[in-house]
């Protein structure tokens, strides 16, 4: 089996950018925030997907907000799925995010080229509605290492994807947070810089900080601050509004796929012998492309018989 791939950048860098997500808690225990600098991660995302304009910004903050969300226990076995179903020209988007730092995601539709000069024009804060679709679904799927996985979904509403999560946070999961999510583009439609943060109270907390900061980040100074470089650290002092905090540690983000040629070999068995005989017998080559990462795996007719032949030995 053969793999189609191209050069990308290293895990977690872009242009000399590293990302990190850093935690923190204001230090009169009032508020837990977590900070997020995710540009390269976005940025490979974008290249492995050949996304432009408003689908960069919509993939990049779901993908933002994963990292973020991923974050209820240390454990790098912790694990978070995001899927958006919705009316919108993109149809929707998925993310996996994992306790480790790892995300990868992609977007159920990608847009034609007039579809996306319309959608991607603007000024201030892109909104990404009109491309996702202001109806629909968010289901959200926590494993936390636990014997079940936690379900929870919401209907879509607003279609701004990180401000549909922090409605999910503070419905489903009724957990009182503020979530907001940028990515913002160069003049030639490449990531720039990409960020994202999170701030919850504790159980019985007063929520009025959090109204505050909801209502100024409801008018783009999160966009206004990544206009320069900012770190982790910089993020969660804005959201602060420069008062104390402890810092709770810091880890790596990168994007990173789990797919390989096993899991192509077992998407193909899911056709079943006969089917995959067929194929072998009509063309030469048959290409399983992984949704999430972009990566194309090419079987040949030979390996599609084998595949066939191991199929009906398990089965006999």
């Amino acid at each position: 089996m053969s793999r189609e791939t191209q050069d990308r950048p290293g895990p977690g860098c872009y242009a000399g950018a590293v990302d990190q997500l850093q935690r923190a808690i204001k230090s009169d225990f009032s508020l837990r925030v977590i900070a997020a600098v995710t540009t390269g991660l976005v940025a490979e995302a974008s290249a492995r997907h050949a996304l432009r304009g408003v689908e960069v910004v919509a993939l990049g903050r779901a993908l933002t907000a994963g990292c973020l969300l991923t974050t209820l226990t240390k454990h790098g076995s912790e694990r978070l799925r995001i899927e958006v179903r919705s009316s919108g020209p993109l149809r929707g988007l998925l993310v996996d995010a994992r306790g480790d730092g790892s995300v990868r995601g992609c977007l159920q539709r990608h847009l034609g080229g007039e579809e996306q000069a319309a959608l991607s024009a603007g000024s201030g804060r892109l909104a990404v509605a009109p491309a996702l679709g202001s109806h629909g679904s968010l289901i959200i799927t926590r494993d936390v290492g636990l014997e079940q996985r936690y379900q929870g979904s919401v209907e879509v509403v607003s279609g701004e994807v990180d401000r549909d999560l922090e409605h999910y946070l503070n419905t489903s999961e009724q957990l009182p947070s503020v979530l907001a999510c940028e990515v913002m583009l160069d003049h030639h439609g490449n990531v720039a810089r990409a960020a994202g943060l999170l701030c919850q109270t504790f159980p019985g907390g007063d929520t009025e900080e959090l109204d505050a900061l909801r209502t100024t980040l409801a008018a783009g100074t999160l966009a206004d601050l990544l206009r320069q470089d900012r770190s982790c650290a910089d993020i969660i002092g804005f959201a602060l509004g420069g008062e104390a905090f402890d810092d709770m540690g810091s880890s790596p983000l990168h994007f990173r796929c789990n797919c390989g040629p096993d899991r192509a070999r077992s998407i193909l068995s899911t056709l079943g012998a006969e089917d995959i005989e067929s194929l072998a017998g009509e063309q030469q080559q048959t290409e399983v492309r992984c949704e999430y990462c972009g990566l194309v795996y090419t079987l040949s007719a030979d390996e599609l018989r084998v595949l066939a032949a191991d199929i009906r030995r398990e089965r006999s």
